[in-house]
């Protein structure tokens, strides 16, 4: 949480989720709502991951083209799909890679 909170004072942030209608509910519950300036529920959107339409939706929801956008996920094959898409992405396998990646936008 402290590395996305870090990452929304210099980049927007969408929560992409193939979650359920109760996603928002969730996080609310959680205290999670406020971390992203946007959620993308799959469940709303009628379209799922890795469907390219998912990633498109995304960058709209914070102003940028797919090639101004960092797609972050534990699943290849979302993550080739957001490729696909034009974004630049990364398989999550942990927080230091992450970190690293991250770095540069936090150390400015």
């Amino acid at each position: 949480m402290d590395l996305l909170t870090r990452v929304r004072d210099f980049a927007s942030v969408a929560l992409v989720s193939n979650g359920t209608t109760r996603l928002e509910q969730d996080l609310a519950r959680q205290g999670l709502d406020s971390l992203a300036h946007t959620v993308v529920n799959t469940a709303r959107i009628g379209v799922a991951k890795p469907d390219p339409r998912v990633y498109r939706i995304a960058a709209e929801r914070v102003g940028a083209t797919a090639e101004r956008c960092l797609f972050i996920d534990d699943t290849e094959a979302n993550v080739t799909a957001a490729r696909d898409a034009g974004m630049a992405a990364l398989h999550y396998r942990g927080l230091d890679e992450q970190r690293m990646t991250l770095a540069p936008l936090l150390n400015q």
